[in-house]
């Protein structure tokens, strides 16, 4: 057999291994086929917006909305009045302790007191020596300044035991007291437990209001902006607030935040799932983002017809668990698959 007879076969075999399959455009079936194969048509409509990003986040709470009862000054806690989850009034107690900071700042207080009232004794007996001209004004004018002084010292003293609007008792105990209504989340102090000096003893949320915090990777950073929406998997829609405007070295992320409504049932600390979304540009629509297929290297949708289906290629602008924003040659109101999509693959490829 000559060379030329032999490779001919080879080639032959060759350019059928290499050819690519051939898929058909249109599908005829019936209506009970569709049932049977447990097809599900949803409706295209038009997109008001568009999905950008799907990141996880985490719920925290709003920057204003938590308040932290500190002790000003450093002791053993006594008595623990609240516990965590439990609704307090502005003025209400929160923890006792016991302090000997306290009582050195007290007996600060007596000390300077008992010195303003010999410094204004000896200031008014040369203020007196001096209109009679029996002495120097200049040392009445010195003692009236020690006087002052003093009474500065001592204000000082007396702001300092009112630091947190504590209320005192006896023997260096002294009480902390809420700054504002609201619900108890932590009680860092423990009956028997030291605390330092300006330590948080009970941490207070003042408002339902609760924040989202998301990382949003270096390549979305310029299509994300404060006051796109952004909406929650099985949960509420807010807005973005807040966005970095650097990214992170180890992460190569920015830090962004949103705002969601109160009272929607998230807690913080709470994973969730959210989606950003912007205003679509025209001519968008929205199919279920299941409706969404990747055929041929291409986005593509089943498009319902009177024969049976046909196989639309489709921009995808944008998706989320729950829809899809596509543009292409389909309109408002028709319908496309949005299950089945496997068995209507297959039938395309012939199998």
């Amino acid at each position: 057999m000559s060379q030329r007879n032999v490779n001919g076969p080879l080639i032959a075999l060759l350019l059928l291994g290499s050819a690519q399959p051939v898929w058909a455009k249109d599908l005829n079936i019936t209506a009970a086929q569709v049932e049977r194969m447990d097809i599900n048509l949803a409706q295209v409509t038009e997109a008001s917006t568009e999905a950008v990003a799907l990141l996880p986040g985490t719920v925290v709470p709003a920057v204003n909305a938590r308040t932290v009862a500190a002790a000003p000054f450093a002791g053993t806690v006594v008595q623990v009045h609240v516990l965590p989850g439990q609704a307090v009034k502005k003025g209400e107690p929160l923890a006792t302790l016991s302090s000997r900071e306290l009582l050195d700042a007290q007996s600060q207080v007596k000390q300077s007191e008992a010195e303003l009232q010999m410094a204004e004794a000896i200031a008014k007996r040369k203020r007196f020596l001096a209109d009679k001209n029996i002495t120097s004004p200049v040392l009445a004018e010195e003692s009236e300044a020690q006087v002052a002084k003093i009474r500065a010292v001592l204000d000082q003293h007396k702001k300092t035991l009112a630091l947190g609007g504590i209320t005192l008792g006896q023997g260096g105990q002294y009480t902390i007291t809420s700054a504002s209504s609201g619900i108890v989340v932590e009680t860092q102090a423990m009956p028997g437990s030291k605390l330092d000096s300006m330590a948080p003893a009970v941490t207070i949320d003042s408002s339902a209001e609760v924040w989202i915090e998301a990382q949003v990777p270096s390549e979305l950073v310029t299509r994300v902006k404060p006051g796109d929406s952004v909406r929650v998997i099985n949960g509420p829609i807010g807005k973005i607030i807040s966005i970095g405007g650097s990214l992170d070295r180890m992460t190569r992320s920015a830090s962004m935040l949103a705002s969601v409504p109160a009272n929607t049932g998230l807690l913080p600390g709470q994973m969730v799932t959210l989606t950003i979304e912007r205003a679509t540009e025209t001519g968008g629509l929205t199919v279920p983002s299941t409706a969404v297929a990747w055929i041929n290297d291409k986005h593509a949708v089943f498009l319902k017809t009177d024969a049976g289906f046909a196989l639309k290629d489709v921009t995808l602008r944008g998706k989320s668990p729950i829809g899809a924003t596509i543009s292409g040659d389909i309109l408002p109101g028709q319908q496309v698959a949005a299950t089945g999509l496997p068995q209507l693959e297959s039938m395309l490829a012939g199998e």
